[in-house]
């Protein structure tokens, strides 16, 4: 079946998280640029990127105290004594560090918004949402208790909504990239938590950003019979500059060579990666990249500058997508479609050089 790959390369700014309705309005503008471009009658996959749900924990409770703070120490410095009561009592309540006690406190706001917005926008355009990350603890919602926060760690989660809005997962990152999130005290999630999700679209997964950089975790989404990988991602590093690790290619190309692109050649089921990158800056954190959508050529030794299908405009805010066959998860009785078990025969996967039958978009 014909499936639109669609990643939208986001360039926020802090007034867009003024409120909920600020936010929602800005995520409801990218999706009109979707719709715009690409033909949403055919079933279609829109991933946000990483990143995209951090100053919900604190911007929305703040926007109007922060004045022309430019980091995100100093906009704590600022909101936490004129909110010192509310701060006090979370502080005796999670005993736990100053700015991890700050996403706990305002966990449930910020989910609230984070899934109401991404929800809504995927039932509206009638679209599966990869709605980038946010940082969250574990929340459950049940009769009782209703929404409550579970435990004091703090994950990069992304959501994956149908749809209806429902969300069919949440998936952590397991590798932290250094330096902010380790400084940030924030938690890394367990490799159990990386799980396919079988859609009408075909089998999906989830890989945060750097995740996507570790063979073992390609591996473990390829041996599930994954299909499609979703990789919200943001780079703090310029897109030109020096790769840190190897000084004779750049950071964009090692995001190529050592991303996704490269990573998916040659594997079983891996066939499309979809990397939807943050740009601008989030105060001081700066965001740099060039968001892309790949193919497996069928051959690991296949060149991964010859799998992109579409790649964005570097640093700017941008939509690209894809059109694409993919092997639906569901058979004709209805039952997911498992690899390991007899089913339809997917199809070939791309020989490097071949026509593809994809098509190609962007700004």
């Amino acid at each position: 079946m014909k499936v639109n790959l669609v990643a939208v390369q986001a360039k926020p700014v802090m007034s867009d998280y003024a409120s909920a309705e600020a936010f929602y309005r800005k995520m409801k503008a990218l999706m009109e640029r979707v719709a715009r471009e690409v033909d949403l009658s055919i079933p279609t996959l829109v991933a946000y990127p990483e990143g995209i749900g951090l100053p919900l924990a604190f911007v929305p409770q703040t926007y109007h105290q922060i004045g022309d703070a430019k980091a995100i120490a100093q906009v704590l410095l600022r909101a936490i004594p004129k909110n010192l009561p509310r701060f006090t009592r979370a502080l005796l309540r999670f005993r736990t560090s100053v700015i991890r006690t700050v996403f706990l406190e305002t966990a449930l706001e910020a989910e609230e918004m984070y899934t109401a917005t991404f929800s809504s926008l995927a039932r509206e355009y009638g679209v599966y949402l990869c709605a980038g990350c946010i940082y969250l603890p574990h929340i459950e919602e049940e009769a009782v208790k209703g929404r409550h926060v579970v435990s004091k760690a703090v994950y990069n989660q992304s959501f994956l909504f149908n749809p209806g809005g429902v969300c069919l997962r949440r998936t952590p990152k397991i590798n932290l990239a250094p330096p902010t999130e380790p400084k940030f005290g924030f938690s890394p999630g367990h490799r159990g938590d990386v799980m396919p999700v079988d859609t009408k679209i075909g089998r999906l997964g989830t890989l945060v950003c750097y995740d996507a950089f570790h063979r073992t975790l390609i591996e473990r989404l390829d041996a599930m019979g994954v299909e499609t990988v979703l990789n919200p991602s943001h780079n703090e590093r310029r897109w030109e500059a020096r790769a840190g690790f190897n000084q004779a290619i750049t950071v964009g190309e090692a995001w190529i060579l050592h991303g996704l692109p490269g990573m998916i050649q040659g594997r079983e089921h891996l066939r499309y990666g979809v990397t939807p990158m943050l740009v601008g800056p989030v105060f001081d954190i700066q965001s740099h990249g060039q968001s892309m959508i790949c193919r497996n050529l069928g051959r690991a030794d296949a060149d991964p500058r010859k799998s992109l299908l579409a790649q964005a405009s570097v640093d700017e805010e941008d939509v690209i997508y894809a059109t694409v066959d993919v092997m639906s998860a569901f058979t004709a009785n209805g039952r997911a479609y498992l690899p390991a078990l007899k089913g339809p025969t997917p199809t070939p996967l791309l020989e490097e050089g071949s026509e593809a039958e994809a098509s190609h978009g962007g700004a």
